[in-house]
């Protein structure tokens, strides 16, 4: 009974590690949180903006940095959004550009809690609160192609962006 035990207690221990260093192949933690990001490439790039993302083996201050790109970068887009708004002739962009100035102003917010639920190392409502943020963004960008309208670039290159971020911090929040 005893041996049966320890034999399934090493396997267990043998596939942990195993599935542990399968996800950290590369072993750049910057590379292994952008791996499944919509765009790789650009949300390494977004991250290694900051310089101590490059220096950093700690989740939770990979995390911090990450939320110091992505909360000033919504907040940023928010205004934009109401700038397009202001600034539409046409009634239907108008109106486009107000129900994303409320996809966004949704979205900002669940940012912030879902820094929260980071910190207090809480995935599931991490997970909860950045999924409800890219819903948001995507159903912002989705908007425009459903009326056969032009997004306009900046607020398609940002909503690119932010949803890279936060798959990224949601790969952290898995690790924790």
């Amino acid at each position: 009974m005893a041996s049966s035990f320890l034999t399934s207690f090493l396997v267990s221990f043998l596939l942990s590690i195993l599935l542990f260093t399968s996800t950290n192949v590369k072993g750049d933690l910057v590379t292994d949180v952008c791996v499944n990001a919509l765009d790789p490439s650009l949300c390494e790039k977004l991250i290694r903006s900051d310089p101590r993302s490059n220096k950093t083996t700690n989740l939770e201050t990979l995390g911090a940095i990450t939320f110091n790109l992505t909360i000033p970068l919504v907040k940023s887009t928010i205004s934009m959004v109401f700038s397009l708004r202001d600034n539409a002739a046409d009634p239907t962009l108008k109106g486009l550009y107000q129900q994303c100035a409320a996809h966004y102003t949704d979205a900002d917010m669940r940012i912030i809690f879902g820094k929260g639920a980071f910190f207090h190392k809480d995935t599931v409502d991490v997970f909860e609160f950045l999924s409800q943020s890219i819903y948001n963004l995507q159903a912002c960008d989705n908007s425009f192609s459903k009326q056969k309208l032009d997004e306009d670039e900046k607020l398609k290159q940002d909503s690119l962006s932010l949803q890279n971020l936060c798959t990224a911090i949601k790969s952290m929040a898995s690790h924790l």
